[in-house]
């Protein structure tokens, strides 16, 4: 049979951006993985000796860190998805050894709420280590276990949501499982990642998937962006065009880093230089009519899931390469550079969202923000217009 070889670039050449590589946190603290939730909240799993616990810190901020108390359901806790909105996270909590399960918590940007549980498949692990990805729609996940008849140590498997429960867990098979230890898998579109073990070292995986879920092909090492050399690489994702993985050299430090483009910057002024806001507003502003409008809470920066299939169903009208206007509004209610903030996450939101999910499109943005002079529902939205070329 005619094996199949795929390099790096075909799994990294959807995110072929400039990006340099920033580390945002050194520690000695057991980091077991890390998740970037929207602009700037950075999710941590520490291995401690009475557990494992999710704690949180804003990007760059490191008096932020604090323990998460509203996730940590469990003894064992992990972040093992998030929805495709950009606002929910899936959190594994297990408590005992018969009592696990997948909790699903909505960040409104403040606080976590819990919305919805779902079970976790009835598994005997025969390894300490157990490791998850559920996919944003909550129909596929993969465990990385040793549930046995393993090629070697941990491996991957598979299971779906099928009649309202788990399908019993499949192997991957070979490849991507070895006689060494796979764990850490993720999907990003048509490519799982994983990390592969050996001895104390550890390097990230890429294969191409077919029907979804399926490996296909041989897996490549990813290069040396991601994986240094003679140490423990692990935890790869890529949430739009944000990747993040954790390294642990030899010294016992555990190093997080976060890569992705520099920041979008608005025209005319930022939140920042504390000018009206509404001069992002900029000339360019189309005069052509609202085509969408989206409509969220207070303080609201994430669409609802009914947002999320109106725009879905909005951008799959448009042809390919279409350029919008997209412009967030904020109401009159609160501190001045609050209504700021929201106006301008609201925009710069939508737009990686739709960089996400509809990332091959290759839609085109201009933006802007504005905080209106009346307050209520109707001045909390985000207006989507198209732009004739």
């Amino acid at each position: 049979m005619k094996k199949i070889i795929y390099t790096a670039a075909l799994f990294l050449s959807s995110a072929a951006y400039t990006f340099a590589q920033t580390s945002i946190k050194e520690t000695r603290e057991n980091i077991a993985d890390l998740f970037v939730l929207g602009e700037d909240l950075v999710l941590y799993t520490i291995k401690e000796q009475d557990g494992q616990y999710l704690y949180s810190e804003r990007k760059g901020d490191q008096s932020t860190f604090k323990k998460e108390i509203a996730l940590n359901g469990g003894a064992v806790n992990a972040v093992i998805g998030s929805g495709a909105g950009g606002n929910e996270v899936y959190v594994y909590q297990k408590t005992d050894r018969r009592d696990h399960k997948i909790v699903i918590y909505r960040w409104d940007g403040a606080n976590f709420q819990k919305t919805g549980e779902k079970p976790f498949p009835n598994i005997r692990n025969n390894s300490s280590n157990l490791g998850a990805y559920l996919s944003p729609d909550q129909n596929t996940l993969l465990i990385a276990a040793d549930l046995g008849k393993t090629q070697g140590y941990d491996d991957l498997y598979l299971s779906k949501w099928e009649g309202g429960k788990w399908t019993k867990p499949s192997t991957l098979g070979t490849p991507p499982n070895t006689r060494e230890a796979e764990f850490a898998p993720y999907i990003v579109n048509d490519s799982l990642f994983f990390s592969r073990k050996s001895g104390e070292q550890a390097y990230v995986y890429a294969v191409p998937l077919a029907n979804g879920s399926q490996p296909t092909g041989q897996p490549v090492r990813l290069p040396g962006r991601v994986n240094q050399d003679n140490a423990f690489n692990a935890g790869y994702k890529r949430v739009g065009e944000t990747e993040m993985w954790i390294t642990r050299t030899p010294d016992g430090t555990y190093t997080a880093y976060v890569n992705g483009p520099e920041p979008i910057k608005l025209n005319v002024v930022s939140v920042l230089d504390e000018q009206p806001v509404s001069e992002l507003a900029t000339a360019s502003q189309p005069s052509s009519p609202t085509l969408l409008s989206l409509s969220y809470g207070f303080n609201e920066v994430y669409m609802d899931d009914a947002s999320a299939a109106a725009l879905d169903q909005f951008l799959a009208k448009q042809t390919d390469g279409a350029v919008f206007w997209v412009k967030g509004y904020s109401d009159n209610k609160g501190p001045a550079k609050g209504k700021a903030r929201v106006a301008r996450q609201r925009a710069v939101l939508l737009q990686k969202y739709i960089e996400m999910k509809h990332g091959q499109r290759q839609f085109k943005f201009e933006l802007g923000s504005e905080v209106l002079g009346t307050e209520g529902p109707e001045a909390r939205k985000v207006e989507v217009r198209l732009r004739s070329r």
